[in-house]
């Protein structure tokens, strides 16, 4: 359910006795009050996440399969059959 009052919106969902207590035990320690404050971290993690999906497929999608470039500074992984090994 979603409710338009103004500027802002209401979002419900109907969760587990089991995942509420879990979620005020999460809220406690991270020094979140009241549910409004839970929600409110829970989308803006959803929101992050999702923003990083974006970004992950945007890479994907600009070198098509090739494989990224390293970032300046960083070399390429080195195999065991390229370590020289003393004799």
């Amino acid at each position: 359910m979603t409710t338009t009052t103004g500027a802002s919106e209401t979002w419900q969902a109907r969760i587990t006795h089991e995942l509420a207590a879990q979620l005020r035990d999460d809220a406690e320690l991270l020094g979140l009050v009241g549910r409004t404050e839970i929600v409110k971290a829970a989308l803006e993690l959803l929101h992050k996440r999702a923003a990083e999906e974006r970004m992950a497929r945007s890479v994907d999608s600009f070198y098509a399969g090739r494989e990224p470039a390293l970032p300046i500074g960083v070399r390429p992984e080195r195999r065991s059959a390229d370590v020289d090994v003393p004799a």
